[in-house]
């Protein structure tokens, strides 16, 4: 599989649609939910394997206080840095991996 195109600061993202296809997510909010995309991350000693993004939906997830975002670092660190997703996971709205035509 080819690896992605590198995402810059500020790329309006979303969940590729592989993503979502594999992992069964054909209804629901994962589809709509849109970021922007901060930067690429070193998680478990990968480099550029993770990314931060700012979710529009962060303020109100946050203010849930539902799950991880109950606890309280977590969710500085979010404010702050971005939720930590795995890239290959989002694309940029409008790519071919965003509407599934890599396939």
């Amino acid at each position: 599989m080819a690896k992605p195109s590198k995402l810059i600061a500020g790329d309006r993202i979303a969940y590729a649609a592989k993503f979502l296809r594999n992992t069964g997510q054909f209804t629901g909010p994962s589809g709509a939910r849109r970021g922007i995309f901060v930067s690429y991350a070193t998680y478990g000693g990968h480099t550029d394997n993770y990314a931060r993004v700012h979710w529009d939906d962060e303020a109100a997830l946050i203010a849930s206080g539902e799950g991880q975002y109950g606890e309280q670092d977590y969710c500085d660190d979010v404010r702050i840095n971005g939720s930590l997703v795995h890239a290959g996971n989002i694309a940029k709205v409008g790519s071919s991996r965003f509407a599934l035509n890599d396939l």
